[in-house]
């Protein structure tokens, strides 16, 4: 009996090879260098791993495949659960697709024929169409086909053939302007179908927050959390999925399909905290990376004179404008280690912002600055205007909020004279706020400020050109309301020694390789304040 499965299951692998063969990039295999179905190759075998390339290192576009091995494709694809008895159908026990098969037939999706699976068949163009249409909940159109060869189409395909090709989801069809519905369909004809079906497939759970153009398809089994974003198409719920699938003000122009039981929840996040309003336009503009950038109404454009910056006999960037009053301070983390803050006012520096924590780039957990409390206590008792910063990847204002209130817990017992800095960083893809709209980049900025100012501190903003720019341009006018630091840094002697800034700001951090007495490292955020006479 055991001789005779493994028999069985070789059989049924050399047959098909379309799920369990090595994954690998589509770019890499042999043979589908420009085929018409290349890009989606790629996206389905390489990035999903849905079907999957053989060990020779090809994909064979061209292939036909079983009746099982698309069964096998399906449940990779949907994350089904449950599961009919093994005695549903006569040919299936010990088959390699006896698993796959029972799921599908027990979601409705593989009905078989006279009590068998025919695992072995090649499924045709027509039938891989009646049941993708029962896996996805498709329902049949009423009315006639237009293809050449409509009259040669099944009854039990006509009505999801009709939907589907409505859809836009049939996209192989030649200048015959013929289906070919009794054809075997080819692997390269699936991973077509079911790019254009789907856009996007999440399949690990996780907070997403980037606009998806099309269908969004979850089969993560524990859910996912979608913010803030737009879905143009359908948002489809695989039935593997059990875990909650969370929508805060999610944008869905289609419809959601829930083919499972998975929760779903919907929330507005505007509920919470403070969002920017719609500005009005001066109709000035500025470019920044190509683009062109409008100015919102109620901005300050840079009023500081080019010229007053210079470098003094020591190497140090100066500032001698006459309509502004200069100050010249730092701000320090755990990275500059123990600080002798004596030393420090010793050197003439007016005014301190400490790092009292921040939150992690990739985990989201709240992290408290290991010399946070130590330099607090050192910059106040020194005589230093001390100010705080927090490093901020907050993706809601309910994240905003808590940073808030975690760095208003830090400096309790202190005295705060200097502002408290919101320093929301976007680096790149690994950084959790990737993807963050403008919107509510700008609404987490306002929500913390507005908390830290509640609790009767002074607040600020902090940002780089892309930040201020990207994330805060669009609603400037409201970013302006608080105190903002621009971090931009010019090369050491260099005649363009100047805030390269579009808006006026209260601070410049002009430097992140100063070197300060009473402080080892030779990496410390240099600072400028500017005070209006």
């Amino acid at each position: 009996m055991g001789t005779k499965q493994v028999l069985k299951r070789g059989f049924a692998l050399l047959l098909s090879g379309a799920l369990m063969m090595t994954p690998m990039m589509a770019a890499t295999y042999t043979d589908t260098s420009g085929n018409w179905a290349e890009s989606a190759i790629e996206k389905w075998s390489g990035s999903y791993g849905i079907l999957q390339g053989y060990d020779d290192g090809t994909f064979r576009p061209d292939a036909t495949i079983t009746r099982g091995a698309f069964a096998g494709i399906m449940v990779r694809f949907l994350q089904y659960i449950q599961t009919s008895s093994s005695g549903t159908f006569s040919d299936t026990f010990g088959e390699y697709w006896e698993d796959s098969i029972l799921k599908l037939n027990a979601a409705g999706v593989y009905l078989g024929n006279n009590g068998k699976a025919n695992l072995h068949d090649n499924i045709t163009r027509q039938q891989a169409i009646a049941m993708i249409a029962r896996a996805f909940g498709i329902s049949e159109t009423a009315g006639t086909l237009s293809y050449a060869d409509a009259g040669s189409v099944a009854s039990y395909a006509y009505g999801d053939l009709l939907t589907m090709k409505n859809a836009g989801y049939i996209t192989d069809v030649g200048s015959d302007n013929c289906f070919r519905p009794s054809d075997d369909i080819t692997r390269a004809e699936v991973v077509n179908i079911l790019n254009n079906m789907i856009s996007v497939l999440y399949q690990t759970g996780g907070v997403y927050t980037s606009n998806v153009r099309g269908t969004l398809m979850i089969n993560a089994t524990e859910g996912a959390t979608l913010k803030n974003m737009s879905i143009t198409g359908d948002l489809i719920i695989a039935p593997g999925v059990t875990g909650e699938v969370s929508l805060a003000d999610v944008s869905i122009s289609g419809s959601i399909r829930n083919l499972g039981s998975a929760a779903v929840t919907e929330t507005s996040m505007k509920d919470t905290g403070v969002w920017p309003t719609i500005p009005q336009y001066t109709g000035e503009h500025f470019s920044y990376d190509g683009a062109s950038l409008s100015v919102p109404v109620g901005t300050q454009a840079m009023q500081l004179d080019q010229s007053s910056f210079y470098w003094d006999e020591n190497g140090s960037l100066r500032c001698n404008d006459p309509n502004y009053t200069t100050r010249y301070g730092i701000d320090v983390s755990s990275h500059q280690g123990r600080i002798d803050w004596n030393a420090v006012a010793a050197t003439g520096i007016e005014f301190a912002l400490v790092r009292v924590g921040g939150r992690g780039t990739s985990t989201g957990g709240i992290y408290t600055d290991t010399f946070g409390q130590q330099n607090l206590a050192g910059a106040t008792a020194a005589g230093i205007e001390t100010g705080a910063y927090f490093f901020s990847q907050a993706t809601s204002p309910e994240e905003a909020i808590e940073e808030a209130n975690f760095v208003i817990g830090q400096l309790q017992g202190y005295n705060i004279t200097g502002p408290v800095m919101f320093d929301w960083e976007m680096k790149d893809k690994t950084y959790r706020v990737y993807g963050t709209t403008p919107e509510v980049a700008t609404a987490c900025a306002l929500t913390f400020c507005k908390t830290i100012e509640d609790a009767g501190y002074r607040a600020a903003i902090y940002m780089g050109k892309y930040v201020g720019y990207v994330k805060y341009g669009a609603y400037f006018d409201q970013i302006a309301s608080y105190a903002t630091c621009y971090a931009g840094y010019p090369a050491s002697g260099s005649a363009n020694c100047y805030p390269s800034f579009y808006y006026q700001p209260n601070y410049w951090q002009y430097s992140d390789s100063g070197k300060i007495d009473g402080i080892s490292s030779t990496h410390v955020d240099l600072d400028m304040q500017f005070i209006r006479n």
